[in-house]
């Protein structure tokens, strides 16, 4: 506020002498005086608080330090974690030591049998920490709060539907973090277990499975087919094997097969600027088209319209869904929750940043609508020919045919009727 005030205050007294105008001499001495009083105490204060972070710092890595030395009955050679809070794994002893350092003092919490799962596994970040146990499938998560530790060890076995399904892959799990390096959001995906847990602020929130049973046999070797992309206050998960869409942010998370997306629209203030849709995709034509653009268009006037005297309420991109019970969900990315006047440049600044955000989730959604044509294209032709039983075995065209039904690309009848073909 003060930095603006002083700007201000020098744009007028540049104006005044650019346009001819006089001003008192005194006027001006004082605010140059008042100028650098304001500077030298904000860089006082500046100069002060790093300083004394400095030293904060300093002194908690020599009480670290320290206390590796005298307490020697503990491994430190493997560690997270920073000045601040200091994460140890000995694996002789089986044990984590979570060490939460304060210039007032040190307070210790030991955790018995977990060892360190590798870097994937193991996060730390702003007051959270989560490590992750893929062989027992336990989570050790906690937080500190000044010289205060929590952490709970959740299971998450026993919150899988799929726990006892046998699996054909060696994918490793892994952890993707939402808002940033510094937030303490963070998501679990177990891809070869089909399971997704997310946990914030040291606490595991929700455990659930995005993959039905009877397809995640299927899923066979170790490469991953899942991706992650964050976009706004959304993260899209997208496993391509399974045809699975995981949309996740703070309040809420929806799973979707790709097949049953069947159109993607950009809407401001509720006026449709973008459509692309997908018709029927089994027995049938396929249909798609755009009303302005195909995928990576540029929309809400980023060049031009947003410079204009805009007023945007709401910035919407609306999913279409194969659904009569839910037949649409809509992502939101007027995050500041209130009406931008692009005419003001910081309302136009977020405006810019909502409507480009708006795009890489239109964008990745049409993907998803051609990756789910394809995939129908594909299958097709396959169904207007008779099964041939010696080719393969019946349990195998049985779990194929699963899977695609499984996936949204054939229906219930569909797949009823090439059973019984199967079948004899």
């Amino acid at each position: 506020m003060k930095s603006k005030f002083i700007l201000s205050t020098l744009a007028l007294i540049l104006f005044a002498l650019l346009g001819g105008g006089s001003i008192d001499p005194d006027a001006i001495g004082f605010f140059i005086v008042y100028l650098f009083v304001v500077v030298a105490v904000v860089a006082i204060i500046a100069g002060i608080t790093s300083m004394v972070k400095s030293n904060n710092m300093n002194k908690r890595l020599q009480m670290i330090k320290e206390d590796e030395k005298n307490s020697p009955d503990f491994d430190r050679s493997v560690s997270i974690g920073d000045d601040r809070c200091k994460i140890y794994f000995d694996s002789e002893k089986k044990q984590v030591m979570v060490m939460r350092v304060m210039t007032e003092g040190i307070k210790k919490v030991y955790i018995d049998d977990f060892e360190f799962p590798g870097n994937e596994l193991a996060k730390y970040s702003g007051s959270s920490f989560y490590i992750y146990d893929p062989i027992k499938r336990r989570l050790l998560s906690g937080s500190y709060n000044d010289l205060n530790i929590t952490h709970q060890i959740s299971s998450i076995s026993e919150n899988d539907k799929n726990k006892d399904v046998a699996i054909n892959n060696s994918i490793q799990p892994c952890f993707k973090n939402i808002f940033g390096v510094e937030a303490s959001y963070h998501i679990l995906i177990e891809e070869n277990r089909g399971l997704i847990a997310i946990c914030e602020s040291g606490k595991v929130l929700k455990v659930f499975n995005y993959v039905n049973a009877a397809s995640l046999p299927l899923k066979i070797g170790e490469e991953s087919t899942v991706n992650t992309k964050t976009v706004g206050d959304y993260m899209f998960i997208m496993d391509d094997f399974f045809k699975v869409l995981v949309l996740i942010n703070r309040d809420t998370h929806e799973v979707f097969n790709y097949a049953d997306i069947i159109e993607v629209s950009y809407e401001e203030n509720g006026n449709q600027l973008y459509t692309k849709s997908a018709g029927r995709t089994v027995g049938g034509a396929i249909v798609g088209g755009v009303l302005m653009g195909g995928a990576g268009a540029v929309v809400g006037g980023l060049s031009g319209a947003s410079k204009q005297n805009k007023e945007v309420k709401s910035i919407d991109v609306k999913i279409l869904l194969r659904s009569t019970s839910r037949t649409s969900h809509t992502l939101h990315f007027n995050a500041a929750n209130r009406v931008l006047k692009t005419k003001e440049d910081a309302d136009r600044k977020l405006y810019e940043q909502y409507t480009k955000n708006a795009n890489k989730a239109k964008d990745l959604l049409s993907v998803i609508i051609d990756d789910a044509k394809q995939a129908a294209a594909q299958v097709a032709p396959v169904m207007s020919q008779p099964i041939a039983p010696q080719s393969t075995s019946v349990a195998d065209e049985l779990s194929k045919l699963a899977k695609l039904k499984a996936d949204g690309i054939l229906t219930e009848e569909e797949f009823l009727a090439q059973k019984a073909k199967l079948l004899g």
